[in-house]
């Protein structure tokens, strides 16, 4: 686990703007699903009385800027995260979305410093389970009247690639049958499963939205889908010695063979929305 929530780790994922765009791009044009997620989250409640917001976790900005024509005339939003090369796209978000907006690289702990009953809207999309240790933080700096909203992955969430890894970890020695790959640890600490639950303690009020998806690439599209694994492959394997070509190259023809078995992969990439309200930690100043 420790593998998986190393800051540096993160940063070296993440911090390949571009990359990480590129890879936001692929799983749309590859989801049955077509849907945009964040505006299926925003379009079920009125924000309009929304000005101060905080994106906890929010890379370039895509929830951000979503909220456009939502909040308040005159809403402030502030982006924490721990990669700075973020810092110019969400600014550039917030100005599309039509708010003024800060960013800071010091890291979502920040929420910490900030005081109770601060924020009229907490938004976090795909990054609550790097620090759902915080969710009674977001409880406390949110009004009595203040939203959290969050979306999070399926604990499906690319299983039948999670599955395909671990055949190969195990045929080359480096896993047993008990292990589990970090991406399933990862997505276990806040996920559509167990969200309602974790969010009970510090919200009086939490509505759900299942949002169904697939990824589905015909076999000479697989290319593609090896520009999702690479960028994400620190979250599926489990230490930095099987990064090597060999593991990669058999998860290659693994894929290939089973793409051209089945006339395509299929991956799971199901979702959850959580809409909390009734902050249960929060107490007007």
């Amino acid at each position: 686990m420790a593998e998986v929530l190393n800051k540096k780790k993160i940063r070296q994922v993440f911090r390949d703007v571009q990359k990480h765009l590129h890879i936001g791009q692929v799983i749309r044009r590859f989801s049955t699903n077509k849907n945009d997620i964040r505006q299926t989250a925003l379009g079920q409640i009125d924000l309009s009385k929304c000005q101060n917001v905080l994106e906890l976790g929010c890379a370039f900005g895509a929830f951000t800027e979503a909220l456009k024509g939502k909040l308040h005339p005159a809403a402030k939003i502030t982006g924490l995260d721990i990669v700075p090369e973020y810092e110019s796209f969400f600014l550039e978000a917030c100005k599309r979305a039509g708010y003024a907006g800060t960013f800071s690289a010091s890291g979502v702990e920040r929420i910490k410093k900030y005081p109770t009953a601060s924020f009229d809207l907490v938004i976090c999309s795909y990054a609550l389970y790097f620090f759902a240790g915080l969710i009674g933080e977001i409880s406390r700096v949110l009004t009595k009247e203040g939203i959290f909203i969050t979306i999070t992955h399926s604990q499906c969430d690319m299983q039948e690639l999670v599955e395909i890894t671990k055949k190969i970890l195990k045929k080359n020695g480096i896993i047993n049958d008990k292990q589990s790959l970090p991406i399933e640890i990862l997505v276990g600490q806040f996920s559509a499963e167990n969200g309602d639950r974790i969010l009970q303690p510090f919200f009086r009020k939490i509505r759900t939205i299942d949002y169904k998806n697939k990824l589905i690439f015909q076999p000479h599209e697989i290319d593609h889908f090896m520009e999702y694994f690479h960028f994400k492959k620190s979250f599926f394997l489990m230490e930095t010695d099987v990064h090597k070509k060999n593991i990669v190259d058999q998860l290659v023809r693994e894929l290939k063979d089973a793409a051209i078995k089945e006339k395509n992969i299929s991956m799971c990439k199901d979702d959850k929305i959580f809409i909390a309200s009734q902050p249960l930690m929060s107490k007007e100043m």
